[in-house]
């Protein structure tokens, strides 16, 4: 009974230790950039994405949008809530947005527009992002991937302007 009990204390302490070892191996920071080639014109997909309010209607994370402002609003997710800010914009060519989600993480997008003749408009999307402690870093590892929900992100977004412009 008593080599038990130190076999399990071993495993708990070994798994912990394992814990803290990812946490302080995964990297903080990620940056990534993603092209969607999208059918639709340039001012069909500025008016999606300007359209805030509408995101929940073509993206299944967002439950509702809280706007605060004309350039802040917030969106309530299944994993809670992200604050967003356009931090600049130049219309039809590129917009910068901030985000965090209280002190697990912060990041920025940063989409560009690019006409490409009739109805087609290339999107180049620049994600950076910044998680704070080891704790998140290992819970985000494990059940969030930043990329792929991106990627998820600019296919509806995709979808959406296309829906619209056809």
């Amino acid at each position: 009974m008593k080599k038990l009990i130190y076999i399990l204390i071993f495993l708990v302490f070994a798994l912990v230790a394992a814990f803290v070892t990812l946490g302080l191996l995964i990297p903080a920071e990620k940056e990534f950039t993603q092209v969607t080639e999208i059918e639709a014109s340039a001012e069909t997909v500025w008016t999606v994405l300007k359209d805030v309010e509408k995101y929940p209607e073509w993206q299944d994370q967002i439950e509702k949008i809280e706007i605060r402002n004309e350039k802040e609003w917030i969106e309530h997710t299944p994993g809670g809530a992200i604050d967003f800010k356009i931090e600049s914009e130049d219309e039809l060519r590129s917009m910068d947005i901030g985000y965090k989600m209280g002190d697990s993480f912060t990041g920025s997008w940063k989409g560009e527009l690019s006409p490409r003749g009739g109805k087609k408009t290339l999107l180049r999307t620049t994600d950076a992002t910044k998680v704070d402690g080891w704790f998140t870093k290992v819970m985000m590892w494990f059940f969030f991937d930043i990329e792929e929900f991106a990627k998820e992100w600019n296919g509806n977004l995709k979808a959406r302007a296309e829906e619209i412009d056809n």
